[in-house]
């Protein structure tokens, strides 16, 4: 999890970068968590509505949530909890998202009335919410928040790494689970409980696992397709783990694989080396694609690479920085990156393998440990 320092050099920074606001109200729920350790479990139906963390030039730290939230309340590291009621399981419940909006309305005209410089998430903020603001100028919070969540902090790496080795007892799992004649959702039901069991949470299992002709596209979620001999699978699994993601993938062959079908992943793992050869400080995301593409096309396969050969790692996926051709990002150390050479031949099939990377001051350190490969 998030620790209390880190959460707080973190709004100690959002700060720096937004010196003319007295108040900031955050909305979004990866941020709310970036920022206070706030975390709802996205597998509980109480997790779904809408909080707020409010920000004071004076130092404080407030979060407004709704009743049905105060456990997860609790473990915030805030100053203030403020809770307003939903639903008492004894009368009916207004729409949650409008009555959120209305309760930070009520509390924006009682506690922070005299704010004059307000800093929202502008594609995020509740515009009912928006009135009560009508007489203070807004800054987007957004925009630098983004800027933030690219370079990690040091929790935000042991989280990252925990949902990685989770995830790599997911691809071990798929190794054993891949039989002819089972479907692709019993497959990603057994990846999925070996994931959970590693994590040892409830685990939001998102990704492609998508076998046969279906590897054509690139992927997909899990179908009642029936595995074959001979069929490829792609497992791009990029399960939600304690609200951080790992983002890694293999393809596996039903039975023993085709000397073409060999050729393939060798290629991919060349691609793979070459894009890890750019993998630095001050290098253009463009310029690892690049490398990534020139390795495909040499082995043939270059109009079969559709996609981007990377990208950043965190609360989100993908995020920045981006590794594609016409990125406008520098890697930093700091950042967490994917590397994902794909190449996909109609009539043929396709594969993908991921591995993840930390940008380090001199080069990077892989993060994934996962065995690439058939």
């Amino acid at each position: 999890m998030l620790t209390e320092s880190g959460c707080r050099e973190r709004r100690r920074l959002l700060w720096e970068r937004l010196p003319a606001c007295d108040l900031i109200i955050i909305s979004e729920p990866r941020n709310l968590f970036y920022l206070s350790g706030f975390l709802m479990n996205p597998t509980e139906l109480s997790g779904w509505g809408l909080n707020f963390l409010l920000l004071s030039r004076t130092g404080e730290c407030r979060l407004l949530h709704d009743n049905k939230v105060r456990s997860a309340a609790q473990t915030a590291f805030v100053d203030a909890r403020e809770a307003w009621s939903w639903y008492d399981l004894g009368n009916s419940a207004p729409e949650k998202l409008g009555a959120a909006a209305g309760a930070l309305a009520a509390l924006l005209a009682h506690r922070y009335s005299a704010a004059r410089n307000v800093a929202v998430e502008a594609g995020h903020f509740p515009a009912a919410a928006g009135a009560s603001l009508a007489a203070a100028p807004v800054a987007d919070a957004g925009a630098p928040l983004s800027a933030m969540r690219a370079v990690k902090f040091t929790d935000e790496l042991a989280c990252i790494r925990r949902a990685i080795r989770a995830t790599e007892a997911g691809h071990l799992c798929a190794r054993t689970a891949l039989q002819a004649g089972r479907t692709e959702l019993e497959v990603y039901a057994e990846v999925q409980a070996a994931i959970t069991r590693a994590a040892m949470e409830p685990v939001v299992l998102l990704g492609d696992f998508a076998a046969g002709k279906r590897t054509e596209s690139g992927g997909g979620p899990p179908t009642a397709n029936v595995l074959r001999t001979g069929d490829l699978m792609i497992f791009d699994i990029f399960p939600v783990i304690g609200g951080y993601r790992a983002d890694i993938t293999n393809t596996l062959c039903v039975g023993a694989p085709t000397h073409s079908q060999q050729q393939h992943m060798l290629a991919l793992q060349a691609a793979m080396h070459a894009a890890e050869g750019e993998l630095r400080p001050g290098v253009p995301g463009a310029q690892v694609y690049a490398a990534c593409r020139a390795s495909l096309a040499a082995a043939g396969l270059g109009a079969a690479f559709p996609h981007h050969a990377g990208h950043g790692l965190g609360l989100g996926h993908p995020e920045a920085p981006f590794l594609v051709e016409h990125s406008t990002d520098t890697l930093q150390a700091g950042n967490v990156v994917t590397l994902e050479p794909g190449a996909y031949i109609k009539g043929w099939g396709g594969a993908r393998i991921e591995h993840n990377y930390l940008i380090t001051a001199g080069g990077f350190e892989r993060l994934s440990q996962h065995q690439i490969g058939f």
